[in-house]
């Protein structure tokens, strides 16, 4: 009896002192990582692509890759967190504002958030940004570029003190630097599937979906929907664009993160190539070298369960932003 308290005792303290268990802590690692934000993807193997034979062809072949350990949001990056971020980037000569829209004011300048399309959430005083009173605070932050992405990890990395992974030049990573930065194409779908194999969705007691597990919208144009609900999902459905849910209103994957399937677009790093999985590297792939587009993951609300799945994928213009959010990953530094 004495050894099962003292077991109990040393389990508690391993809990309490990570956050997760089976989490170890790393003096080098960034605090926010054990603040419940982040979850650790462990190393390991996978087979990445679409099993079921039903998707776009670049999904397949389906191909065995392995992904180094790293830290995935849990959540999807929020309105709140994108307008703590950029004003810090205002305040400290980043970023230029206007009424239309957020730049870098270093590199090779581009267009970061749409502050003028009806469904971005954030607004801009002339010296503050703010929130619309609708789906603003704990909602996705939409409208975003990937460009604008990758600006706020580079923002974030800087106010938090770690070393940006990003040269807003030419746009390149430093895949060496501790700071926040996009999951590749390989990491998001690694973290989608949450330590299970062979699955359509990021859940693995069925290989089903409805409207009780993500924000979609549900057709009978697949067997695999079988919603008692359809259309655009009821409870987020109210008129008021966009048709966000907060982030984390559905249950988590095994890995316990959030919304990996459907309520906004997520960006990663990736360039696009509909013949990539034909060639890319068995460890680590970080996509093709050239290209035009940026791949894009989770589908969203007011697209389909196909979209939804752990293998789908899209892809998009880097300056587009329509529906568009992401997260962020973190290094694994030991």
């Amino acid at each position: 009896m004495l050894l099962c308290r003292v077991v109990l005792v040393v389990l508690l303290a391993m809990i309490s002192a990570t956050g997760v268990l089976g989490i170890a802590q790393s003096s080098a690692a960034p605090q926010t990582a054990f603040e419940g934000g982040f979850a650790l993807i462990p190393a390991g193997s996978f087979e990445m692509g679409d099993s079921f034979n039903e998707g776009c062809s670049d999904e397949r072949p389906v191909h065995t890759v392995t992904v180094s350990a790293f830290y995935m949001g849990r959540y999807e990056i929020t309105n709140d967190e994108m307008i703590e971020v950029m004003q810090w980037a205002y305040d400290n000569s980043k970023i230029t504002v206007s009424a239309s829209s957020v730049r870098n004011a270093t590199g090779d300048e581009q267009k970061l958030l749409h502050l003028d399309e009806p469904q971005c959430r954030i607004t801009w005083s002339g010296r503050a940004f703010g929130l619309k009173s609708a789906k603003g605070s704990g909602y996705p932050c939409v409208e975003v570029t990937w460009y604008g992405a990758v600006a706020y990890c580079n923002y974030r990395s800087e106010k938090e003190g770690l070393t940006p992974c990003y040269d807003l030049s030419d746009w390149s990573c430093n895949w060496s630097a501790n700071g926040y930065r996009l999951p590749t194409d390989a990491e998001w779908e690694r973290a989608a599937r949450g330590g299970v194999a062979g699955h359509r969705f990021p859940w693995s007691d069925t290989d089903t979906i409805q409207h009780n597990r993500a924000n979609y919208k549900s057709t009978s144009d697949y067997s695999y929907d079988t919603s008692l609900t359809r259309g655009d999902h009821p409870d987020y459905d109210d008129g008021v664009s966009p048709l966000t849910s907060p982030v984390g209103s559905f249950p988590p994957n095994g890995y316990g993160l959030y919304d990996m399937a459907g309520n906004v677009w997520e960006w990663v790093w990736d360039l696009h190539d509909s013949n990539y999985y034909s060639v890319s590297p068995a460890v680590d792939p970080r996509g093709p070298s050239s290209g035009s587009y940026r791949v894009v993951r989770s589908g969203r609300w007011g697209y389909d369960a196909s979209s939804c799945r752990v293998a789908g994928r899209r892809h998009g213009w880097p300056g587009g932003r329509k529906r568009m959010g992401f997260r962020v990953a973190l290094p694994l530094v030991e």
